[in-house]
């Protein structure tokens, strides 16, 4: 489902409402037209009935449109939801926060909303596309008459059978639909098809895996343990072990942004050496100072590293 609810949200308190003068005007058509307007303030939607939630607004309020004394009555606001075609594909859209008046000829989603809340509204030749931040199109209009016009359809009274979940109508094979849903199960996928979960899940061909699913047994494969046996330290400074990590985006206290940790194999005793850099001579120099302090403090010499 395309839900844009919290990118279209807008607040009513003490504001001043304003519409295009070209929309002022009392409903007298059975269809609704939804347009993507530029000129609008608001999203405004003129039938209850598309309304999922509704809340009264108690007095009315009053919206000005671009004729001069010319108002309008705003009665409520809710979440406002219709179904259209994005690319080939029924989806259902939501929109927060739409203002219901009966005075209108159409629906308008404003333009301004859009752009206001990161959305990206594209005119491209005779269709406009509202996109997401992350280049997703969830809105599509057409250009008629020189208005866009979003085909929707009132979906909150059950008068539109578009799904909420739909795939592009295109039968493949079994194994394919193996691998889209994750690999799940023969029995799972055929009981999908056959309680009819899944609209638009057509499978071409046999409703069984001919073969093992390849790509599935390396996924659930698990090592067999190392019998192996591998030598430990057991003195002090018979092998250390260095690791040099960074950078880091915050600098320490002294202006160090890498450090450099030396672990003892056999005491897991830790050293750390905070460098400006990890140059081979920043490191060597810290390495030097190890060193010299532990074979002084243990009395033994340093074996490997």
């Amino acid at each position: 489902m395309a839900d844009i609810r919290d990118v279209l949200e807008v607040g009513h308190n003490n504001r001043t409402f304003s519409i295009p003068e070209c929309h002022n005007v009392a409903m007298s058509i059975e269809k609704i037209l939804t347009l993507l307007d530029s000129g609008t303030s608001d999203h405004y939607f003129i039938a209850k009935s598309w309304f999922l939630s509704y809340n009264t607004i108690s007095p009315p309020r009053r919206g000005n449109s671009a004729r001069k004394d010319s108002t309008f009555t705003i009665d409520g606001t809710g979440v406002a939801e219709f179904s259209t075609t994005i690319d080939g594909i029924a989806s259902r859209i939501k929109i927060n926060d739409v203002l219901h008046t009966s005075q209108l000829r159409s629906n308008l989603i404003s333009v301004s909303k859009l752009v206001e809340k990161g959305m990206t509204v594209a005119f491209e030749g005779e269709t406009a596309r509202v996109k997401r931040p992350d280049g997703v199109t969830i809105l599509v209009a057409v250009k008629r008459g020189g208005l866009y016009i979003v085909v929707a359809d009132n979906v909150v009274n059950g008068t539109s059978e578009v799904n909420t979940f739909q795939t592009k109508r295109k039968a493949m094979t079994f194994e394919v639909w193996h691998r889209r849903l994750g690999h799940a199960g023969a029995k799972t996928i055929t009981g999908m098809i056959n309680s009819g979960l899944v609209d638009g899940l057509e499978v071409t061909g046999p409703t069984e895996l001919k073969a093992l699913c390849e790509d599935y047994i390396y996924g659930t494969y698990t090592m067999h343990p190392f019998h192996d046996s591998t030598a430990t330290e057991t003195d002090p400074l018979e092998r250390v072990y260095i690791d040099i990590w960074g950078p880091i985006s915050t600098l320490s206290a002294g202006g160090s942004k890498y450090f450099m940790l030396i672990v003892d194999g056999a005491t897991s005793y830790r050293t750390i050496y905070f460098l400006s850099s990890k140059s081979a001579d920043a490191t060597l120099e810290a390495f030097k100072d190890f060193h010299c302090q532990a074979e002084r403090q243990t009395e033994r010499k340093l074996k490997h590293v």
